[in-house]
């Protein structure tokens, strides 16, 4: 069988909620973001629905981080994990990326979330790459800006293709799954797109262009606030 990955976008595709707020969350709880952001993220998470990322992710710069220790978001990251990101993962999800790794299929996270932030899932699932949105550090302390372009849109299209490269692996004999229209550069670029709980405009896009589309849902007893 011909080598290939199998590319996951994370939130609202893996997971049910955004892995971002969730670890906002957690670190404000710390003390370590302010509640103001907190406050931000709804107009952040429509402006990306809408297909337009956040000034600070056209800018370059991510300042509510600047000056904080790489040690303190990784924990901060992997009790968001614990109490609540693993909650949120879909376990038909969970099914198919295990099917997948048993059939010999190499799986990696594609994400515009922070790489600090999906590591805990990534270690969860065994996954075998990671392409996602990476923060500048100096001395071990933020500087608030990305390590190159955060990876949304093209960008993700361009880490996603340099990581199948680097494991010799074309991505026309890719699949990639996301619920996302924002995605579309690199849902149009593998060999097997296929939409996720998909937004309206992919929903759009998925039907007509003959994709394969797959809604993923919890179970109702693990619904409910968290």
């Amino acid at each position: 069988m011909a080598a290939r990955i199998a590319f996951f976008d994370v939130d609202h595709t893996l997971t049910r909620r955004s892995t971002g707020y969730r670890f906002a969350v957690e670190a404000t709880r710390r003390g370590i973001l302010s509640p103001g952001i907190l406050a931000s993220m709804p107009f952040h998470y429509i402006a990306y629905r809408l297909g337009r990322p956040a000034a600070a992710l056209l800018e370059g710069g991510h300042d509510a981080l600047a000056g904080l220790r790489r040690e303190e978001l990784e924990e901060a990251a992997r009790a968001a994990f614990d109490s609540r990101i693993e909650a949120d993962l879909f376990p038909d999800a969970l099914d198919l990326v295990a099917s997948l790794k048993a059939e010999g299929e190499r799986v990696y996270l594609a994400t515009s979330s922070f790489d600090f932030v999906v590591r805990p899932l990534a270690a969860r699932l065994g996954v075998d790459g990671i392409v996602a949105s990476r923060l500048e550090f100096r001395d071990g302390l933020s500087t608030g800006r990305f390590e190159g372009r955060p990876a949304f849109g093209q960008a993700k299209l361009e880490l996603a293709r340099a990581a199948a490269g680097a494991a010799g692996v074309v991505l026309a004999d890719c699949s990639f799954y996301s619920d996302s229209v924002n995605d579309l550069p690199l849902l149009l670029a593998v060999g097997s797109p296929v939409a996720v709980n998909a937004d309206l405009r992919l929903a759009r896009e998925a039907r007509r262009r003959g994709w394969r589309r797959i809604s993923w849902r919890l179970p109702c007893r693990r619904r409910g606030r968290r």
